[in-house]
């Protein structure tokens, strides 16, 4: 299974079909030019710290699941801001394994705008795909997620942030930072008032870590501001009880 730190090496193993063997090549060609900038950023260095079970007081994580990538490998305008995602899924993956030790690290994906493609250099990656009716729903995901997952989510409706959040089992994410998240609405709209009470009912458990740096993200496709949320021992036994 090609983690980041071999991810530079990955080639076409497999003859694809002659109408997706450019496709792919091209695929390759800058997802690696993404790989190098994100090792040369400043982005890769946060994510390396916070990443820590000194940190989170989490004894092990054996799975990672992404909700919310999108297609990254359709041409659109949204293409760079995914292939970034994607690359920074693998290198959360890569960190995971070396900061916890975890020899048997599984990673998944769920969206519903894979397509045959996406799923085809996912799985390249060792990525299991998980699917789901809708981007509202959790889908294939809610029977993967327990209290060893890491969920990593580039983006998600509201709908499915509440599924999400309502489960006990979710006790780390890195997701839109929700102090963010709730300027982009007035206050006199519904979705100000649903990210309101999601803060309220469920993020108020986490710990919260920004996610920053400069020299990845450009004006284009920087995302949503991210950070890292997460439930330490002892809290874990005091929202149990609620």
């Amino acid at each position: 299974m090609p983690y980041i730190s071999d991810l530079e090496a990955v080639a076409i193993q497999s003859t694809p079909s002659r109408g997706s063997t450019k496709q792919l090549q091209q695929f390759y060609r800058r997802f690696n030019e993404i790989l190098s900038l994100y090792q040369q950023s400043s982005l890769s260095n946060p994510l390396n710290k916070i990443l820590r079970p000194e940190l989170t007081g989490r004894p092990s994580v054996n799975k990672i699941v992404s909700l919310g990538l999108g297609s990254f490998s359709a041409r659109s305008k949204d293409q760079s801001r995914r292939l970034k995602q994607l690359v920074i899924f693998l290198s959360i993956a890569s960190q995971v394994k070396r900061a916890y030790g975890e020899a048997t690290l599984q990673l998944y994906a769920q969206d519903p705008a894979f397509t045959k493609t996406d799923e085809s250099i996912l799985q390249r990656f060792g990525v299991q795909v998980l699917k789901t009716p809708a981007a509202e729903d959790l889908g294939e995901a809610r029977q993967v997620i327990d209290e060893s997952t890491l969920v990593y989510t580039p983006f998600l409706t509201l709908e499915a942030y509440k599924l999400l959040l309502e489960m006990r089992s979710v006790h780390m994410l890195i997701m839109d930072d929700f102090n963010a998240l709730k300027s982009k609405w007035e206050k006199s709209t519904a979705e100000y008032r649903d990210v309101e009470a999601m803060m309220k009912k469920h993020v108020s458990q986490f710990r919260r870590r920004a996610v920053s740096g400069e020299g990845f993200w450009e004006e284009e496709d920087r995302p949503f501001p991210t950070a890292l949320y997460w439930k330490q021992p002892q809290e874990l036994k005091i929202s149990s009880r609620l």
